[in-house]
């Protein structure tokens, strides 16, 4: 594959941010939804306190509709799994030359199944395949863009964002480290010339925090911010 423009890279990068975002938010969110069904109203809070996302919902019902849908929300919060889910149909769109036909059918597909599952009963059996689609969609990604520079830049936006949401959800030590080992990985692919580079010294923070094992949590905010500005582009 050549040389990938910059607005490219950044739609690459942010398709994996978002796609991954949807993922890991799904995932959790029903660890939470389970823990509301059994006893606990008001757990959602929790949820959304981990994010640092101001309850607008009210109560458990409408924060379901809310932050899934954004129903009856008149400002959508970024980590709702609709906007997320718009913005990552968005960036797949503009790159669909770079990243395959079959691999943005995928995320439409997930688009589509996360629609359909708005009026369900049992809504984690009609989220199901939302979620399956995007595995497909990562196994499209890792078939067509193997190695190259663009399959850097979109594993480095999936494995940031799954650090970011995984720092925030207090995730076990073990988990953190094996995703933090693969953007180690990642990153050490990262040419020369590429439109994105990775910070070092925002690099060094995060090896500091991890070398803290249970202990991250004590410069939860530092770690977030220096994930947020690790890869960055390229000034002109």
């Amino acid at each position: 594959m050549g040389i990938i423009s910059v607005e490219h890279s950044f739609n690459l990068y942010w398709l994996g941010r978002y796609s991954e975002r949807i993922y890991t938010t799904l995932c959790t969110f029903f660890n939470y939804y389970d823990k509301t069904l059994d006893k606990d109203k008001k757990c959602y809070k929790v949820f959304l306190k981990k994010l640092d996302v101001e309850d607008k919902y009210g109560d458990y019902e409408s924060f379901i509709r809310g932050y899934l849908y954004n129903d009856g929300v008149e400002a959508p919060d970024v980590f709702s799994v609709d906007s997320a889910f718009g913005m990552a149909y968005d960036n797949a769109l503009v790159i669909r030359d770079v990243i395959g036909s079959e691999s943005l059918a995928y995320v439409h597909l997930a688009v589509d199944a996360f629609h359909y599952s708005r009026d369900a009963k049992n809504l984690r059996l009609a989220l199901m395949p939302a979620i399956d689609y995007l595995l497909a969609f990562w196994g499209s990604i890792d078939d067509r863009l193997a190695s190259g520079e663009a399959g850097t830049i979109i594993k480095c936006g999936k494995l940031i964002e799954r650090l970011d949401l995984y720092f925030r959800f207090s995730y076990n030590y073990k988990q953190i480290y094996a995703e933090y080992e693969k953007l180690c990985h990642v990153l050490s692919h990262v040419k020369k010339g590429n439109p994105f580079y990775y910070n070092t010294e925002r690099l060094s923070v995060l090896v500091e925090v991890i070398g803290m094992k249970g202990r991250y949590k004590e410069r939860l905010d530092e770690v977030l911010d220096c994930l947020g500005r690790l890869f960055e582009e390229q000034s002109a």
